[in-house]
């Protein structure tokens, strides 16, 4: 019920209604992620900027990425740039290949886990550092927010584990909703196919077990949680002293981000505007 269909924008879906702790689940309506907006059509835009609201977008691709598909805009939207890897914003960039394939442009075939762990340096934790308090701080104001990368699952699904364990989701649940990525990639398999053919340089088995190694997996949040743990001792600590989201504000944030379980079924019209009204009486 959280997936939103779009004919020019794929893997897009709501947080809302994922269970929380004390018995509470994330508001729906305020926090979403999904693909790059770059093929939206005028009916996405709509959907996106009119009937979901949304009022910021999160491009979490790198520069490069951005500039050879910008992403379709619309009158009031803000767009802000927080790369995980840019070279010339972040001082970063990701140039490791997977093993058996070329680097094609700017562009690599990563390997998976190397990638997820990858992700735990500074620089790049900076960036979610300032993602995160982008995005609650359009929350705090009831005001949606839309993150993407290029197709919605790599950065796009650690900076939606960040936001969810943020808000006290488990692990358990925040995967289940990494997973659900697969529902739209596998939709696409033949476009993400021809992707990696080109790396592979034509090498069709190749190209077929990248394709498959590049689905949302259960091992992909591991080596990330993994990388964290060795670098900097714990998730919790990670959240707390770089992310800089201590206990206090994280109370707020569950508060304000958060409407309790039982009321409404979680994800219907009538949660959205219980959740809704709830959001505007805590933050005034």
């Amino acid at each position: 019920m959280r997936s939103i269909e779009l004919p020019g924008v794929s893997n897009v879906r709501d947080l809302g209604g994922i269970p929380v702790c004390g018995d509470r689940v994330v508001l729906p309506g305020l926090f979403y992620r999904g693909s790059a907006l770059a093929d939206a059509t005028s009916a996405d835009r709509s959907v996106l900027f009119g009937e979901l609201g949304i009022r910021c977008v999160v491009d979490l691709r790198c520069g490069w990425e951005r500039e050879a598909a910008p992403d379709a805009s619309a009158p009031g939207v803000e767009n802000l740039h927080i790369p995980f890897y840019d070279k010339e914003k972040v001082g970063i960039e990701y140039t490791e290949p997977a093993e058996g394939t070329k680097v094609v442009g700017r562009d690599v075939a990563c390997d998976p886990l190397r990638f997820y762990r990858s992700l735990a340096n500074p620089l790049t934790a900076n960036q979610m550092r300032k993602g995160l308090a982008c995005i609650f701080a359009h929350a705090f104001q009831g005001l949606p927010v839309y993150q993407h990368c290029s197709g919605g699952k790599d950065r796009a699904g650690i900076m939606s584990l960040l936001v969810l364990t943020v808000l006290g989701a488990s692990r358990a649940d925040i995967l289940e909703d990494y997973l659900l990525t697969n529902v739209s990639r596998d939709k696409h398999y033949q476009q993400a196919f021809e992707r990696f053919l080109r790396f592979s340089d034509g090498d069709e088995a190749r190209a077929h077990e990248l394709t498959r190694a590049h689905r949302a997996r259960p091992e992909n949040l591991e080596a990330f949680y993994e990388a964290v743990d060795e670098r900097y001792g714990s998730m919790e600590r990670f959240v707390r002293e770089v992310l800089a989201i201590d206990g206090e504000r994280r109370e707020e944030v569950r508060r304000r981000c958060t409407c309790p379980r039982g009321q409404v079924p979680a994800g219907s019209l009538e949660a959205e505007a219980l959740c809704s009204q709830h959001l505007h009486e805590v933050v005034g």
